[in-house]
């Protein structure tokens, strides 16, 4: 589900800027702290569409993907809440902003 969800979303980014690739690796399963998690690649002839892509993707990943973070402490297990601070930066993709149109 992850994976699928993953991939609808580099489609989006390429059709809202002209990126000339994107890769997308997420991490699942148990991680220890520290460990690398995601990492977001995004290649275009202007840097600031590959910046933006990026951008949209990893906040797309905070706040949209389909995973269930749960830390474990030494008395037990917590699930972490979303942060509205993240919301907000994914609401920032809706509508007009970004893409192709606020590039050219």
């Amino acid at each position: 589900m992850a994976e699928a969800e993953i991939a609808r979303h580099a489609e989006a980014a390429e059709q809202r800027w002209p990126l000339l690739g994107v890769t997308v690796v997420h991490r699942y399963g148990r991680l220890e702290p520290g460990e690398n998690i995601v990492l977001v690649v995004t290649a275009a002839a202007h840097r600031q569409e590959a910046f933006a892509a990026a951008e949209f993707l990893m906040d797309f990943l905070k706040t949209r993907a389909p995973f269930w973070k749960q830390i474990e402490y030494a008395a037990g297990k917590d699930w972490v809440d979303a942060k509205q601070s993240d919301d907000a930066l994914a609401d920032r993709w809706t509508g007009t902003g970004g893409g192709r149109a606020a590039a050219e």
